[in-house]
Order: C-alpha cells, then structure tokens, then sequence
C-alpha cells in the first residue's frame, strides 16, 4: 500500500529487449492531479515506461501500481482509467471522426446514451466539431493529433499519458495542443513525454531526466534550473574549440562551469563581471556570443553529462 497522494508508483522496473536495457531499476511516483514531464534523449526508456504503465507492455521484473492496482493483474480495471496518445496515433483510417470516436467509446463501455453527447463535447473541445463527419485519411499531422486526444479522453479517464503530442506540428497547431493540455492540469494526472524543454519548462509540474532506463534527477523546472550554478549563461561558437584550454576560463572568479557542445561553449557564470574578458580569450575565432538564463536544456546537458 503507498500514500494516496501518489496514483501511479513504479518500483524497481527492468526490461530489456535482446541486449538493449531499456530500464535499468526504474523508481518513480507520480501525484495525484499533476502534470509529470519525462525528458531524455531516444532510447532512454520514456516509451517503454509509459507503455508499462498503460499495460501495453510487460516489464522483466518490478511493479507498476496505478491506483494501488498492479499492472501485471489488474489490466482492464487500468485500461480504463488510462488515456494514451501514442507519438503516432494509430487512427483506423477510412473510419469518419465521429464514427471512430464512437467505436473507442462503445469499446470502453461509455453508456449508449452517453456516447453521442460525450462526442459532441470532445470534438468542440479538440475544435474539431467541423471536421466531423471527414474521413481520417483526409486529416493533416495536427488533425490526427487532435482526434488522437479527443479518443484519448472518450472514456473520462483519471490519467492521460501523452508521448510527444507536438513532435512534427506546425508552430500554431502545437500551440494549441499545449494550451488544451494545459487547461486539463489538476483534473487530470498527466504524464508528458517530449523532447522539447521548453514544452517542459511550461506545462510541468515537476519533470524527471531519464537516462539509460533510470531517473537521474527530478523536481519543478524551477528547482532544477536552480542546480545550474550562476544565474547568467554565456554561449561563445567558435571556430576550433581544441584552441582553448577549458581551465584557463574556469579560472575566472564569476565561472562556476563550463560545458562545450560541439564548438559551442556553454560557461555558467555567478555574475557579469568576467564576460569581456572571457569573451577576450576567444576574440579571434568567435562566430557568435549569447547571454541568456539557464534552461531546462542546460540542465538536461549538464545531467546527462
């Protein structure tokens, strides 16, 4: 038995397929009502995770419990509580809109005199009431999203777990993704797999680094950034970085760290005072200088590292 506080506890899990470890003794809990990021590079393990946890998947060893139910047992009474969007919805095609969101709804159980009220409601949600009585195969990228979430949600689920809902979206339909998202946070637990940080940094309430099939580091965005020493990031491009010897800046009294990335220099900084004479050291092989404060992406790179 774990605290009602958490809904979902994952518990040493391990799965491996052939010699490739996908989670390595996974720990996590995840809260009632908040929204969970999980970042990482491709291969860390977030799909495998995810699809444990949705019962898609069986794990080598460990337990996932949702709602004090064990995934390995209790299957169907968790299906039903869990909303999934795969990164690439598996819409059955030559079905209308409204007549896939039927089938899912009638699959789930949904009352039958529930089910034409509660498609109406979730096709205006997803603003896709237009749309209808179109075929799936006519839709673009960002409209398959949306149908993907409107047949995510059809059975009221407790937990929506979405595996990068705007990788491949156009700038405008991603922002509206992110804005429906974000309105179902504290009605919903949400578990949010994406690679972009800044998505991240503004819908989560807490976000885990996975690496290698293990958790790394976990808090809010804000806590997390705290953990980059400095308050002011300075990101020098040069031409050569095998010119400059990484100690001679370090010994700068305002540098706390120094990261390169290719031929980016990424050095973390306690104050403003240094910056032209750091800047000074690389002046004959500069491309381009920035300041900015830290990231979500800086701490990934730096966790990682």
């Amino acid at each position: 038995m774990y605290s009602n506080d958490f809904i979902i506890k994952i518990d040493s899990l391990n799965k491996s397929f052939g010699k490739i470890k996908a989670l390595d003794n996974l720990n996590l809990e995840i809260k009632r009502g908040e929204l969970l990021g999980i970042i990482g590079s491709n291969g860390a393990g977030k799909t495998t995770a995810i699809r444990i946890t949705s019962c898609i998947l069986q794990p080598d060893s460990g337990d996932v419990l949702v709602d004090d139910m064990n995934t390995r047992s209790d299957q169907v009474k968790i299906k039903s509580m869990i909303g999934y969007l795969p990164e690439e919805p598996n819409l059955y095609e030559r079905f209308k809109a409204r007549d896939l969101l039927r089938y899912f709804a009638e699959l789930y159980g949904v009352p039958k005199n529930r089910i034409d009220d509660r498609i109406d409601e979730l096709l205006k949600l997803v603003n896709m009431s237009h749309r209808a009585d179109d075929r799936i195969n006519t839709f673009s990228k960002g409209l398959r999203q949306r149908i993907g979430i409107a047949r995510a949600l059809i059975h009221d689920p407790k937990i929506l777990i979405f595996d990068e809902p705007t990788m491949g979206l156009d700038p405008a339909t991603a922002h509206n993704i992110r804005e429906f998202i974000r309105s179902l946070k504290g009605e919903k637990t949400i578990i949010l797999c994406t690679h972009y940080m800044d998505e991240a940094d503004s819908l989560c309430d807490r976000v885990a680094i996975l690496n290698q099939g293990r958790i790394i580091d976990m808090g809010t965005p804000e806590y997390l950034k705290s953990k980059i020493h400095g308050d002011i990031i300075l990101e020098l491009r040069v031409e050569d970085p095998k010119n400059y010897n990484i100690d001679l800046i370090k010994d700068f009294d305002s540098v706390e760290d120094v990261n390169i990335k290719g031929n980016l220099f990424i050095i973390s900084l306690k104050s403003k005072c240094d910056i032209k004479s750091i800047i000074n050291v690389f002046r004959n092989d500069i491309i381009s200088v920035n300041t900015k404060e830290p990231t979500l992406e800086d701490v990934f790179i730096h966790t990682v590292k």
